[in-house]
């Protein structure tokens, strides 16, 4: 991933920016830092830091940071992190907290999240017509003064319906019916199916930047075909449709795919999905492939831990070497990622991923 020759000496110490302006007393008291987001999108924020520290001459002391001249609600953070002090986190500070134990030095806990925010904090009672779901990641997206790009395949429905949810849980809710992405960058919101997002493409090894890894391939929640049953409103009759291995097929390459070794393992067994009601073959076909990428490319997971890489985002494509035949390779999607600094470690990143097949012969 990168060369720890170039890393070796770097301070890891974070990087921090209020409103454009960088802050270093933000990084002199930092304590510990979280930065989340996972394929839902929503980049979150975590921030402790020490409150007691220098004072302004002739100031008597008092604790740091809960008076508002470096951080206040709403203030602009900006977080860079790594030998090249890449953007990790650009969003608006929504909550801050102090903590006092006795014994210990207080702490000001500062929380913040990205211009996803907006969307998980408006809430609507919305019909929607005759859009795809591209069409509505449009819409939504104009509404909070941001751009859209969408990148995946579905029918255009007649009828859609939000109901008091927020923005952000209704795109979550669409882009799970297609298995879809949704993320913001770089002031765009965008949609795109899994194999067409491509990220950054990376290199783990165990024993050098992997430094822990546990690996899964789980039978539990595979199944041979997925079914999707409704009613053709205009064609007045009953919608029956399926997907099958067949869907995951291509990507799994020479290697053996989730529902290929449940047949062989144990048995083919089938999944209903009777909750949703597709009014039209389209809707129930986008359903039914939709449910089966999501089981199948669940087969393999991974979480592991690497030396911090702020190139490692959601939606990078991983390679792993040095973990056994079984697991070994390319075709893991990255799903959650989590930057983490602290005193103890320096800078890491923790990740999940995901893969729906397995490398060794039967």
């Amino acid at each position: 991933m990168s060369d720890s020759r170039d890393t070796l000496l770097y301070d890891a110490t974070p990087i921090f920016k209020v409103g454009g302006s960088e802050r270093g007393e933000l990084g002199r008291d930092a304590v510990d830092l979280a930065i989340e987001e996972d394929i839902g999108g929503l980049r979150r924020l975590s921030l402790r830091l020490t409150a007691v520290g220098p004072q302004p001459q002739g100031r008597d002391e008092q604790l740091l940071y809960l008076d508002g001249a470096v951080l206040d609600f709403g203030s602009e953070l900006e977080v860079a992190l790594g030998p090249e002090r890449s953007t990790v986190f650009k969003g608006q500070v929504s909550a801050i907290e102090l903590v006092m134990t006795q014994g210990e030095a207080p702490e000001v806990r500062v929380l913040a999240e990205d211009k996803m925010m907006a969307l998980r904090m408006t809430h609507r009672f919305e019909t929607y017509e005759n859009v795809s779901d591209a069409d509505l990641l449009q819409q939504i997206a104009g509404r909070h003064g941001l751009t859209a790009q969408a990148d995946v395949d579905g029918p255009t429905y007649k009828t859609v319906q939000q109901w008091n949810q927020s923005d952000l849980a209704f795109l979550r809710e669409r882009a799970a019916r297609l298995h879809a992405d949704l993320w913001l960058e770089d002031g765009k919101l965008r949609m795109a199916a899994r194999d067409r997002r491509n990220g950054n493409q990376l290199t783990l090894i165990q024993g050098g930047d992997l430094l822990d890894v546990e690996i899964r391939a789980d039978l539990a929640h595979q199944r041979s075909t997925v079914k999707v049953g409704g009613f053709d409103e205009t064609g007045a009759d009953a919608i029956d449709e399926e997907a099958g291995a067949s869907a995951v097929a291509a990507e799994a390459g020479a290697g053996r795919h989730g529902p290929a070794v449940l047949g062989q393992a144990l048995k083919d067994f089938d999944s209903y999905r009777v909750r949703e009601m597709p009014f039209a073959d389209a809707e129930a076909t986008a359903l039914a492939r939709g449910e089966m990428l999501r089981r199948a490319r669940r087969f393999v997971s991974v979480r592991g831990v690497t030396t911090g890489s702020p190139k490692l985002t959601v939606g990078s494509a991983l390679k792993l070497e040095r973990v056994g035949a079984l697991f070994e390779g390319e075709g893991y999607h990255v799903t959650r990622v989590a930057h983490r600094f602290d005193l103890s470690h320096g800078f890491r990143t923790h990740f999940e991923a995901e893969r729906a097949w397995i490398g060794r012969a039967p």
